[in-house]
C-alpha cells in the first residue's frame, strides 16, 4: 500500500479499497482511462465474494471541514477512533470548535465510537450524538485504562489494562516510552474486544507491540548515551507530552531537542512560547533548538526560564552539538516537524551504530535527496 497519508477524498478510498493510485502525479492530472480503471478496481473488491482483507484500518485526518461527513455516503465504519482534536492539518484557518465538530463527524458516523479521554478536552462531548461508544486512556476516569505497576527504560511498562469485560485486567508488559503512547495500547485492546477476538488473542497482539520510527523510539547514543527519537513530527500537545516524560526519568543528564512545530499557523509564536515555559533549568542541562521558528519563539522563553539555550540553523549543526554535550548516561530527547527540520538527521550523528540508521524515519533514496538539498543551502 501507498506510504504517503492520503490527502483527499478519492485519494482515502482508494487506500481503504487497497487500490493504487499515481504518487507521482498530482490528482487533476491522472486522466480519464486511469481514472476508470481505478474505479473497476474499487468495484471488483466492493463486490468480492471472498475478500482479501477482513479488517482494514484505516488513517483520517480531515484537512478541510465536511471530509469526515463525505464518508456517510460511502463508508460505515464499524468502529471509529478519536485520537485527539488539533487544527495543525488544516489547510486554512478554524478554531478548535470547528476541528472538534470535524474530528468527531467520524464518530457520529460509526457502528461504534472510542473518545480518547485524556486528550480531548471534556467541553467537545456536546458535538457527540452517537449512543454506542466508550472512552479510553491511562486514567481511572476512562472506561477502558491502563493500570501501571512498574516502569524501566529498558523493558517499559509493566501493568494492566482494563474494561468493562475485564475488571481484573489483561496483563501487559509494553516496551513503549511516555504515557501518550500506552493509549493507543488500550483502544488496541478495545478494538480486539470489539471484534470478537478471545482474550489470548488479545494478549498475544498485545505483547508484539513496540515502538515505531520517529515516535518516542528508544536508541542507543555513542559513548553510554540514550536517545528518544520522537522525530516523526510535532505539535504542542505531543511536544509537552515528550517534554513531561524526559522529566520522569531518572538519568544524570537531559537534554531536549525542539525544531519548528509546522502547522500552527496564527498560533505559531505562542505555541512555541507555551512550550519553551514548561522548559526547567532544574530538569534539563541543554535546551537545543531547530528553525526560525523555534530559535525565534521558544529559545527566548526558555532563555528567559534559566534555562541553557543553543540555537541551531539546522538538523546537522544540532546533532554535532549535542554529540559535544551529552555525557555518558545521559538522554536527549529530539522532537521536531518534518518539513525543513528533519531531526532524524541530528539523531543520526549521534548513534552507538551505523545499522541503527534504519530504524530512523525518511530514509528512503527520495528522502535522503531532498534533505541533501536542504542541507546544502547552510554549507560553505
Amino acid at each position: 500500500m501507498h506510504a504517503a497519508e492520503p490527502t483527499s477524498h478519492m485519494q482515502t478510498l482508494l487506500q481503504i479499497m487497497g487500490v493504487r493510485y499515481p504518487e507521482n502525479r498530482p490528482e487533476e492530472k491522472w486522466g480519464f482511462w486511469h481514472r476508470r480503471k481505478m474505479m473497476r478496481a474499487v468495484k471488483k473488491r466492493a463486490r468480492a465474494e471472498h475478500p482479501e482483507a477482513q479488517i482494514i484500518v484505516q488513517e483520517f485526518s480531515p484537512m478541510q471541514p465536511g471530509f469526515n461527513a463525505w464518508f456517510q455516503q460511502v463508508i460505515l465504519p464499524d468502529m471509529a477512533v478519536v485520537t485527539s482534536v488539533t487544527s495543525g492539518r488544516m489547510r486554512v484557518e478554524h478554531t478548535v470548535d470547528e476541528v472538534a465538530s470535524e474530528m468527531l463527524t467520524l464518530a457520529n458516523n460509526a457502528r461504534f465510537a472510542a473518545i480518547n479521554r485524556d486528550d480531548i478536552d471534556g467541553r467537545f462531548a456536546a458535538f457527540l450524538a452517537n449512543p454506542q461508544m466508550t472512552t479510553y486512556g491511562t486514567s481511572e476516569v476512562a472506561e477502558y485504562y491502563f493500570e501501571q505497576q512498574d516502569f524501566s527504560l529498558e523493558h517499559g511498562y509493566v501493568g494492566k489494562i482494563i474494561g468493562p469485560e475485564y475488571p481484573d485486567g489483561i496483563a501487559v508488559t509494553l516496551p513503549l516510552l511516555g504515557e501518550h503512547n500506552l493509549r493507543p495500547a488500550v483502544v488496541a485492546m478495545l478494538a480486539g474486544v470489539r471484534m470478537g477476538m478471545t482474550r489470548e488473542l488479545i494478549e498475544k497482539g498485545l505483547s508484539q507491540l513496540g515502538s515505531l520510527p520517529g515516535r518516542m523510539q528508544v536508541l542507543r547514543g555513542a559513548d553510554q548515551t540514550i536517545l528518544i527519537d520522537d522525530s516523526y513530527s510535532s505539535s504542542p500537545l505531543t511536544a509537552l507530552s515528550a517534554l513531561q516524560t524526559l522529566y520522569s526519568l531518572e538519568v544524570p543528564q537531559r537534554i531536549v531537542v525542539f525544531g519548528n512545530m509546522n502547522g500552527l499557523r496564527k498560533d505559531t509564536q505562542a505555541g512555541h512560547a507555551k512550550l519553551g515555559a514548561q522548559c526547567s533549568p532544574d530538569e534539563l542541562d541543554w535546551v537545543v533548538t531547530v528553525g526560525e521558528m523555534a530559535n525565534q519563539y521558544l529559545a527566548p522563553v526558555a532563555r528567559r526560564r534559566g534555562c541553557q539555550v543553543k540555537e541551531c540553523r539546522d538538523a546537522l549543526m544540532a546533532g554535532g552539538f549535542v554529540r559535544e554535550k551529552l555525557h555518558a548516561g545521559g538522554v536527549a530527547l529530539f522532537k521536531g516537524s518534518s518539513g525543513g527540520v528533519w531531526l532524524e538527521e541530528a539523531i543520526k550523528i549521534n548513534l552507538h551504530s551505523t545499522e541503527d540508521e534504519k530504524k530512523l524515519v525518511r530514509q528512503s533514496p527520495d528522502w535522503i535527496k531532498r534533505k541533501n538539498e536542504f542541507f546544502s543551502r547552510f554549507r560553505g
